[in-house]
């Protein structure tokens, strides 16, 4: 995905393309190079897929011989981290050079317009993920509905959260912010909830926080300071203090029966 000036939005996104029953459908794309050291938005593309995986240790562990299925595996970070704990790895996407990246850490396959169930099966992977692309996607409804019936064991997803704080000086900023040409939904804690629970026979075991970002301050701190005092701020006092306004919804989920 082609970043146009990151830091006019709250995140660079993960997800690498959509999909929706009998099409595919490409969006502007992830940068196929991040700096995460010195970038503080590249920096919470990993921390969000660093959080997720926290909450699956804290859950259940070992993770050694688990199948993994990542969904849109963009640049391969999920694959690779699965891959270090053990995880037997597969990932998708729609794009070529995405899988071309994410092959150094798994099997990959391209997305197929059969849609996911029927691609890869029920029951078929103890762990799904699926970090930054049900916002991309026309019927998520329908996507991780299919994503809860592939997985054996758990399902982790990460999307956008609407209730992330905007400039605190433009009160109406909520409401004319840049965002991603590609997104189609985004959700808050309860909404996300309510769709995952009453809709797609999951069941939310624990919520997962990645930065609390104050901007204008926050952002202000780190054109002073560089990027260090800034992420340090926002992933710590920040995130203690107001979890649910963190930049993504983190949710690590058990299929249940309908």
């Amino acid at each position: 995905m082609k970043i146009q000036n990151p830091k006019n939005r709250l995140m660079a996104d993960q997800a690498s393309g959509i999909f929706t029953s009998g099409y595919t459908m490409s969006v502007t794309h992830l940068p196929y190079q991040v700096d995460p050291k010195s970038n503080r938005f590249h920096r919470y593309e990993q921390l969000w897929k660093e959080t997720a995986i926290d909450l699956l240790k804290k859950h259940s562990s070992p993770l050694v011989g688990w199948t993994h299925l990542d969904f849109g595996c963009g640049r391969g970070e999920t694959m690779k981290m699965a891959s270090d704990l053990g995880m037997i790895t597969h990932g998708t996407d729609i794009d070529p050079q995405c899988l071309e990246l994410s092959a150094k850490y798994g099997t990959v396959s391209p997305l197929s317009d059969m849609g996911p169930l029927a691609q890869f099966g029920e029951k078929s992977y103890d762990l799904v993920t699926c970090f930054h692309v049900l916002e991309h996607v026309p019927n998520p409804k329908e996507t991780l509905q299919s994503l809860a019936k592939i997985a054996r064991k758990y399902v982790l997803v990460a999307v956008p959260n609407l209730s992330a704080f905007h400039d605190l000086l433009r009160p109406h900023s909520k409401w004319d912010i840049p965002v991603n040409e590609g997104h189609l939904q985004a959700w808050d804690h309860a909404h996300f909830r309510n769709l995952a629970e009453k809709h797609c026979c999951l069941s939310i075991i624990e919520w997962g926080h990645d930065a609390v970002m104050l901007p204008p301050f926050t952002h202000w701190l780190e054109n002073l300071f560089g990027p260090k005092p800034a992420i340090a701020l926002e992933t710590g006092p920040l995130k203690w203090l107001f979890p649910y306004a963190s930049l993504s919804i983190i949710a690590l989920m058990k299929p249940v029966a309908p």
